[in-house]
């Protein structure tokens, strides 16, 4: 099995995705807006990147944020085309998320090129 894997920031308007090939090396990595509209884009950027790749499976990981992870989780479960793919999706502990970078200090904790530090 080689699958893509794929990581997830949720937020209240936006998810971030950070698509990553079994070498670790980085596919890609998007902003969608967190709503009906982003999770079809997202499962659109998935399918793509997995058919690029001749890949059947894909793992998507997201931290639980609430009630925003939510609503995508149930959209990327029940997407059409995600569902000829076997597919695994993880909602991860935030206690366990925040050991596990503790653990590992020395892995970056954004892609830079993604992140927007907050006005103010």
């Amino acid at each position: 099995m080689n699958p893509l894997f794929v990581g997830l920031d949720v937020s209240s308007k936006n998810n971030v995705a950070y698509l990553m090939k079994p070498d670790g090396s980085k596919h890609s990595s998007f902003s969608v807006q967190n709503n009906l509209g982003g999770a079809k884009i997202l499962s659109e950027r998935i399918v793509s990147a997995l058919g690029s790749m001749q890949f059947s499976d894909v793992v998507i990981g997201l931290e639980a944020t609430s009630i925003y992870g939510d609503s995508l989780v149930y959209a990327l479960w029940e997407d059409g085309s995600l569902g000829r793919f076997q597919r695994k999706i993880h909602v991860l502990n935030p206690k366990q998320v925040k050991k596990f970078k503790e653990a590992y200090p020395d892995l970056p904790m954004k892609d830079n090129r993604l992140y927007i530090p907050p006005k103010g």
